[in-house]
């Protein structure tokens, strides 16, 4: 007669694996289809008229590819993006197509010459 097979399960492994499958599910609804995250987009500034960030782009190394030296920063859902033209949300962001949410300059940032604008801009040209 042949012998018995004992069959032993380990629950752990199954409830590791099970909880593995519901994070990785989740993870890819939320960031695929439900677009559930924020993006930081730069839009170009003009100084004389605006308070604007500034980052020194003579050394190339230094510098995004979108070569801004002088930027507005603009927090909008994933979701939203697509409604920019050519990755530029300047023109979404500032009609009111899309919601952005402007980052405004501090004080300490003026300070510190990281953004300048009409008043200040005379310590950069």
């Amino acid at each position: 007669m042949p012998e018995e097979v004992k069959r032993e399960h380990n629950y752990f492994l199954y409830i590791l694996l099970g909880s593995c499958l519901i994070a990785i599910i989740s993870s890819f609804y939320f960031f695929y289809f439900k677009k559930d995250y924020n993006f930081i987009v730069e839009a170009s500034c003009n100084p004389e008229t605006e308070t604007c960030f500034y980052r020194d782009c003579t050394n190339p190394d230094d510098c995004p590819p979108n070569n801004l030296s002088y930027y507005n920063e603009y927090t909008l859902k994933a979701r939203d993006f697509k409604s920019c033209l050519n990755e530029d949300c300047t023109l979404a962001c500032t009609t009111g197509v899309i919601n952005c949410v402007k980052t405004e300059c501090t004080e300490s940032d003026i300070s510190d010459g990281t953004c300048v604008g009409p008043s200040n801009d005379d310590s950069k040209n």
